[in-house]
């Protein structure tokens, strides 16, 4: 009887501690993306869904994983090796709770592409009440996270309301920065150098743990200058073997080990076509090097109380350190919700204070509503010394509301939350001091 108490108790105790971490799941789809997120509070976000028929691929992770339902699903862009297999998913019973892509299907994509088996199943199963993604707007994942998105239809958050363009579909894809306490993770479909450039800019994605190399690890992915900013520890390439792309491109791979330093670089799948332009890390660091079936999903858990994450995939296991973060004493100072009765969405003004001793460079910090969505706070540049600066909105998605109660929160380049102010009621052009 004894024993059977001790074994219950480990078994509530390992319970606990699993509740307590966030788990990651790169799936192998071959050449396609499918990554499956579960919070720590077991809220789940599938990324892409990989080709058609790899739903049954999802479900079996699923299944290993614990879980049995979708609670978001985010199709970064609509190429069929990203949302391919969520119809078979949906149709062998999962329920996929909200559904999130672009929404900008009748202005960037033509009838044709509209009327393919493959995007008409996509529209059936979740697509025609998918809800709009824009930059600047979160999924409520889990109280322990953030999940916002930094990029959407080759917009970036910090860009003031660009005209809507038909780009590069690959390049349109919604990118996201996903963190839990310490641990940044980036991934965004097949964004490419353009958008990429853009979110190095302004830098908007910095130091982080873990980048889901953008596009399968293509020649006109992960740009260097944006692979300096985020300088992450570990980048992982979902890809298959062909030879059509030839992914991870050796260029790609060359860019990515010259950082300094240098990060560690896995792959699902081992690219096998033989064409000198592709390339592969070595044997140990690929989930699956014959490339002959569905075994080389790469699995992560993150330990954010330990301050570390653990790779593992078939006998391998490999352990990293979060990076350390620090916060600065910077404080909202006043707010101006209500400029004129037309242009809040323009004039809309915030002043933060820099209470430290030295000066603190705004990259990466951001202002949040009670709605979730966010007020990028890059280009307020570096706030001196017990000074103040002055943001104006110009069209972020986050607003000052004028009449119901509001929260506002601002978040460091770590995505803690640092100050908040909560106010009730406004006056025409008269700021709140908020006495922080």
């Amino acid at each position: 009887m004894r024993v059977l108490i001790l074994l219950a108790i480990f078994a509530l105790y390992s319970t606990s501690l699993s509740a307590q971490q966030l788990r990651i799941y790169f799936i192998d789809v071959d050449q396609a993306d499918a990554t499956l997120i579960i919070s720590p509070s077991g809220q789940t976000l599938l990324v892409d869904s990989g080709k058609n028929g790899h739903g049954s691929r999802i479900s079996a992770v699923m299944q290993a994983a614990g879980v049995t339902q979708i609670d978001h699903f985010v199709v970064t862009h609509y190429h069929e090796d990203h949302f391919g297999g969520i119809d078979d998913l949906v149709n062998s019973g999962v329920t996929v709770v909200n559904a999130y892509d672009r929404s900008d299907k009748l202005c960037c994509l033509k009838p044709a592409k509209r009327a393919q088996v493959t995007f008409v199943d996509y529209e059936a199963a979740v697509g025609s009440t998918a809800e709009h993604l824009t930059r600047g707007e979160t999924i409520p994942l889990d109280p322990a996270m953030t999940v916002t998105v930094v990029a959407s239809g080759g917009v970036v958050l910090g860009e003031f309301d660009p005209p809507q363009h038909a780009g590069d579909e690959n390049d349109m894809s919604l990118g996201l920065l996903i963190t839990h306490g310490n641990f940044h993770f980036w991934v965004g479909g097949d964004v490419e150098n353009p958008t990429e450039k853009k979110i190095a800019d302004m830098d908007l994605v910095m130091d982080i743990d873990l980048y889901q190399a953008n596009h399968h690890g293509a020649e006109n992915g992960s740009l260097l200058g944006f692979l300096e900013d985020m300088s992450p520890t570990v980048i992982i390439i979902s890809n298959g073997s062909n030879q059509t792309y030839d992914h991870p491109r050796q260029t790609t791979l060359t860019r990515m080990q010259g950082l300094t330093p240098a990060p560690v670089i896995f792959q699902t799948n081992k690219y096998l076509g033989g064409d000198a332009r592709g390339g592969n890390v070595n044997d140990q660091f690929i989930a699956d090097p014959q490339t002959t079936d569905a075994d080389g999903t790469i699995t992560l858990t993150v330990d954010s109380g330990a301050g570390t994450y653990v790779l593992s995939y078939g006998a391998q296991s490999h352990s990293f350190n979060i990076k350390t973060r620090t916060t600065a004493d910077v404080v909202i100072e006043s707010l101006l919700p209500n400029p004129t009765s037309d242009a809040d969405r323009i004039a809309e003004t915030v002043t933060l204070r820099n209470d430290e001793a030295t000066a603190v460079p705004m990259a990466g910090w951001m202002l949040r509503d009670t709605g979730g969505r966010v007020w990028a706070l890059t280009s307020l540049g570096t706030i001196a010394a017990g000074m103040s600066a002055t943001i104006q909105r110009n069209g972020m998605p986050m607003s000052l509301n004028n009449t119901d109660p509001e929260t506002i929160e601002l978040l460091d380049q770590g995505g803690r939350v640092v100050d908040s102010f909560s106010y009730q009621g406004t006056q025409p052009n008269v700021a709140i001091q908020t006495t922080h």
